[in-house]
C-alpha cells in the first residue's frame, strides 16, 4: 500500500483505478474505499474488504450531472430541484437503475445511490477518469467511519492499493434520499437536514436513519 500526500500524483491514481485497484480516498464526509464502477472485481473486493453482507449497497460519487446516465434510467423530475439545490455536496440520491449496473450498486428499491461530490479531490480525479467512482466508508461493516489514517488500521490499510492522506476529516454523512419511492422517502439524514429537502420539494417520509 502506498501513501501519497492530496497534491500529489493524479496520474498514477488514475492508472491505478484503470487496472482495478483499490484506494481510501476523502470525500466531504469521511474516508472511503474506492474503485472504479466499471470494475467489477474490485467492487467484489471492496465487499468482502468491509465484509459487508449481500444486502448492503454502495453509491457511486459523479465528476459531472451527465455521467448519471450512465447508471440510470427515468430520472424522476423531483431529483433535479435537489440536484440544483445541493450538488455538488453531502446529498445522496437513489435513482431508478440502468439495467447493466452491478448488483452491489442496486439497493432494495431498484435505485442506485448517487452523488456528485464537494470535495476537490475525487471532483479533480473524477476529470482524469470516467464512469464514476464506487464510494463507501472505509471500516468494517457496522463499525465507526473512518476520520483519519490512524483510525484505518493496519489490515485495512495493507488491503488496499493506494491511501490519499488528507488529514484529519471532520464532515457528518452525507443525506440519503431515494426517489424511486412514492413519495420520497429520506433513507439517512445526515449533514443537510429533512427540513432543508422538504423546502425544495415539499413533504417526504423521514429516515429511521438506517446506515447503508
Amino acid at each position: 500500500m502506498e501513501v501519497l500526500q492530496h497534491s500529489e500524483n493524479l496520474d498514477l491514481v488514475s492508472d491505478v483505478l484503470r487496472h482495478g485497484g483499490i484506494i481510501v480516498y476523502p470525500t466531504e464526509t469521511v474516508y472511503g474505499f474506492g474503485c472504479l464502477a466499471d470494475q467489477p472485481k474490485a467492487i467484489d473486493r471492496i465487499a468482502e474488504l468491509k465484509g459487508s453482507p449481500e444486502e448492503s449497497h454502495f453509491l457511486v460519487l459523479i465528476g459531472k450531472r451527465k455521467e448519471i446516465a450512465s447508471f440510470c434510467v427515468d430520472v424522476p423530475s423531483l431529483a433535479f430541484p435537489l440536484m440544483d439545490a445541493f450538488w455538488p455536496g453531502p446529498l445522496t440520491l437513489i435513482l431508478p437503475a440502468a439495467h447493466d449496473v452491478h448488483p452491489r450498486l442496486i439497493g432494495p428499491s431498484g435505485g442506485v445511490a448517487i452523488r456528485l461530490s464537494s470535495h476537490p479531490w475525487p471532483g479533480s480525479l473524477l476529470q482524469k477518469v470516467k464512469g464514476g467512482l464506487i464510494s463507501t466508508s472505509a471500516n468494517l461493516h457496522g463499525q465507526p467511519v473512518i476520520r483519519n489514517r490512524s483510525e484505518l488500521g493496519p489490515r485495512l490499510l495493507r488491503s488496499v492499493d493506494l491511501f490519499i492522506d488528507w488529514g484529519d476529516l471532520d464532515g457528518g454523512v452525507s443525506t440519503m434520499i431515494d426517489l424511486c419511492e412514492d413519495p420520497p422517502k429520506c433513507v439517512r439524514e445526515g449533514t443537510i437536514k429533512l427540513s432543508e429537502i422538504e423546502n425544495v420539494i415539499g413533504p417526504i417520509v423521514p429516515a429511521n436513519n438506517t446506515v447503508r
